[in-house]
């Protein structure tokens, strides 16, 4: 007997028998699958942190934090999101632009995930200009993501792919470089 998750309109979903990945794979025409990707999966990557300081004084600027997130089932399909927050007499004197593109470049110099990412409220321009202005691209917007002030709130998702470090060493929008 399987157990029932929810019914409606002569559908049910229910928790999987033995049996079930047996049936879907036989029945399975793959016209949606990622590619194969031989890396092994690595277990998610929990948020990490890391404070952002004013190399001369010491000062305490900030922090920027990372976690793996998934697109897919592979390796292939997994990308760090981004995140930082500027303590208020640190914002606008290029900190976050200079730490996201050293947080990012870190990161593909370390590790073998070729996307990162970043989420910010549509109403925070200083945070879109800065996300931008370190190289990652506007993709899109993802609605009512955030919950602030009893709100649900719009974020912009912002990408950089490795392979876009190649389009811009190419550009005079170098933002790694020259």
């Amino acid at each position: 007997m399987r157990r029932v998750l929810a019914a409606a309109g002569g559908l049910t979903l229910a928790v999987p028998a033995d049996g079930d990945a047996e049936l879907m794979a036989a029945g399975w025409d793959s016209a949606f699958d990622v590619d194969p990707d031989d890396r092994p999966q690595a277990p998610p990557v929990g948020l990490v942190r890391a404070v952002l300081l004013d190399s001369p004084t010491s000062e305490l600027l900030g922090q920027l934090s990372w976690h793996q997130v998934g697109w897919g089932r592979t390796r292939a399909c997994a990308a760090w999101n981004l995140g930082i927050a500027l303590l208020p007499a640190a914002r606008g004197r290029g900190a976050g632009v200079g730490s996201l593109r050293l947080l990012i470049e870190h990161l593909f110099a370390t590790t073998d995930l070729d996307r990162v990412e970043a989420a910010t409220d549509v109403d925070n321009a200083a945070a879109r200009r800065a996300l931008t202005a370190a190289g990652l691209r506007e993709e899109g917007i993802v609605r009512g993501a955030q919950l602030r002030g009893g709100v649900r709130r719009d974020l912009v998702l912002l990408g950089l792919l490795r392979s876009d470090l190649d389009c811009y060493s190419r550009s005079q929008k170098n933002p790694f470089g020259p």
